[in-house]
């Protein structure tokens, strides 16, 4: 059966749109403004999806295709962007690189399998996805943040979810994006999660964060060491992190697995964030 032409137009119609308004999005200089076209980017597949809901006579393998290339078009076009952003910022590049290796070798430890690792290194890839919402005068900003401020990047989560809703294959990465900042003892953001609660990938990224953030050099200060930051870690085991996830990152340190990457292996491994495969995965 082939695909109607009305299907293939709209299809199209919906990337250059989708392109319209990331560009849109990216570019505006208010704040209020990039919400709102972040709301209508989600749109434009949210349209899509609700479509092929109420046209089930018309789903067929060719057309389920094409509903799956628009979402890949849309996740490219917001990763492409994101890459750029984090280019104008010496930590932000490769951060999310060295976090996703960090996170793996802790998957390793706590028995992954190669699938559920790989959906890991993706929910670390975009893990600051949302931060594309934030102005550049927030996050390039060379001394701390006021309180003000710090609430804006603080919802940088809930926007990175807001982006990633309507990719229905990414619905486990979503929830990675969405909690790694919830604390294990519920004092996080932005749900106040508590616990198992919290998605294990996303309490598996919030150590490698943190980890990553300690041992990088950054503008305002060195990097404290493996041996600092992991008594660090172990003395925040329990209340900020998962005292498993913490347990598994440190026995990666031990064996050597974990260390910390210099700026020529981060600019060598960077191939750009991967579109994931379509599978099922466990909820867990």
């Amino acid at each position: 059966m082939k695909i109607p032409l009305e299907w293939i137009l709209l299809g199209l119609g919906l990337i250059g749109a989708a392109w319209a308004a990331i560009y849109s999005f990216i570019t505006s200089g208010h704040l209020q403004n990039r919400t709102n076209e972040l709301e209508q980017l989600k749109a434009q597949v949210l349209e899509w999806n609700r479509r092929l809901e109420q046209n089930v006579s018309l789903r067929t393998k060719d057309l389920e295709l094409v509903h799956r290339q628009l979402q890949e078009t849309y996740l490219e076009t917001v990763t492409s962007l994101v890459e750029a952003l984090t280019a104008k910022d010496t930590y932000l590049f490769g951060h999310s690189h060295s976090v996703a290796t960090y996170a793996r070798s802790i998957g390793e430890e706590m028995g992954f399998s190669r699938d559920r690792l790989d959906r890991l290194a993706q929910g670390c890839e975009l893990h600051d996805l949302g931060k594309i919402a934030i102005p550049d005068t927030i996050l390039m900003k060379p001394g701390p943040l006021n309180k003000e401020e710090f609430e804006i990047v603080k919802q940088h989560p809930v926007w990175g979810a807001r982006i990633l809703e309507p990719l229905t294959f990414m619905k486990d990465i979503n929830e990675m994006v969405h909690q790694e900042h919830e604390r294990w003892d519920g004092s996080g953001y932005p749900q106040g999660l508590k616990g198992e609660q919290i998605r294990l990938e996303a309490r598996i990224i919030a150590v490698a964060d943190a980890l990553d953030a300690m041992i990088s050099d950054r503008p305002y200060r060195q990097s404290v060491g493996l041996e600092k930051a992991s008594a660090e870690l172990q003395r925040c085991a329990g209340t900020q992190f998962d005292s498993k996830v913490v347990e598994a990152c440190l026995r990666a340190i031990r064996s050597g697995k974990i260390v910390p990457l210099s700026h020529e292996q981060i600019h060598a491994a960077m191939r750009g964030p991967q579109v994931p495969e379509h599978h099922s995965h466990p909820s867990s």
